[in-house]
């Protein structure tokens, strides 16, 4: 359960942050760098997340873990958030990161 718990907080974290550096291109001036810094902010707990999980679990799965789940939730929120156009074909990729993600899991000695 923490594991899934460290996972679930890097995936929040680095969609935030990367939903908040999108934020920012479209800013100028002072606006720009609040949006930034709030981007970093997010993003901060990005390594600090990645940190603890690997104290839980083996290299290979952590990093396919965090970078997946982070990489699945920013695609479903910029595309729900900014109302990005995306392809049937895209989200077929999606979800066979997702069945990756699954097959990780369920192959776990």
């Amino acid at each position: 359960m923490r594991f899934f718990l460290l996972v679930l907080g890097y995936a929040a974290s680095m969609a935030g942050s990367n939903l908040l550096f999108k934020v920012a291109a479209g800013k100028s001036g002072i606006g720009w760098w609040l949006w930034f810094l709030a981007g970093n902010l997010a993003g901060f707990g990005c390594p600090v997340l990645m940190t603890w999980a690997l104290r839980e679990d083996s290299p290979h799965l952590v990093y396919a873990f965090t970078l997946g789940s982070g990489f699945v939730l920013l695609q479903l929120v910029a595309w729900w958030w900014f109302k990005a156009p995306v392809t049937g074909l895209q989200l077929g990729g999606l979800a066979l990161t997702v069945v990756g993600l699954v097959m990780l899991q369920l192959g776990r000695a």
